[in-house]
């Protein structure tokens, strides 16, 4: 016969891996970065003028829609080239601010002056490569189908009828299905 503690030591020592302190400091490193992204922006299509602080330019973009965000700093990104703007980091001070700041994206095309403006999430460049893949695949359904209204939602294809006169039910588009468009 065994003793209590036999048996939980037995049942313990088979069924609890062990897990090492550097398999733990790479996810607590991952999700320290992935915080610190969460509280970032990336603003694309804002011209580019030396003459104003790049704040400066941040700010007054914003409040075109009537928000006054508190940021940490932002800086533009890659190297200066002359046919297009280059993309703008902008630290917040929290993550709330930039999921606010994200969803004035469309508010910002409404206006002529910001219209090529567009707001975007801070990702790792595995997720921007993810996500360009997920683009190209919308694109291809768009030419396939152009009385369709295709978008993105939590990284998958949704669509409905572009001229529906009441608002249509949505319909998730399957990746087998992108795939073959």
């Amino acid at each position: 016969l065994k003793s209590y503690s036999d048996v939980v030591a037995s049942s313990f020592s088979t069924q609890v891996p062990i897990v090492s302190t550097k398999d733990i400091a790479g996810v607590v490193k991952n999700v320290v970065k992935t915080e610190d992204r969460s509280k970032n922006i990336i603003l694309y299509g804002v011209t580019e003028d030396p003459s104003i602080e790049t704040e400066k330019t941040v700010s007054e973009v914003f409040s075109r829609v009537g928000e006054k965000p508190h940021i940490g700093f932002c800086e533009r990104l890659g190297k200066k080239t002359t046919d297009k703007p280059r993309p703008i980091k902008v630290c917040l001070t929290n993550s709330d601010a930039a999921v606010r700041l994200r969803k004035c994206g469309k508010r910002l095309r409404e206006i002529p002056t910001t219209r090529r403006v567009f707001v975007a999430p801070d990702l790792t460049r595995e997720e921007r490569q993810e996500r360009k893949k997920v683009v190209d695949l919308m694109k291809a359904k768009k030419r396939a189908s152009p009385e369709q209204h295709f978008y993105i939602f939590k990284g998958e294809i949704w669509s409905h009828a572009q001229n529906a006169p009441s608002p249509p039910a949505p319909t998730k588009t399957t990746p087998t299905a992108c795939a073959t468009a």
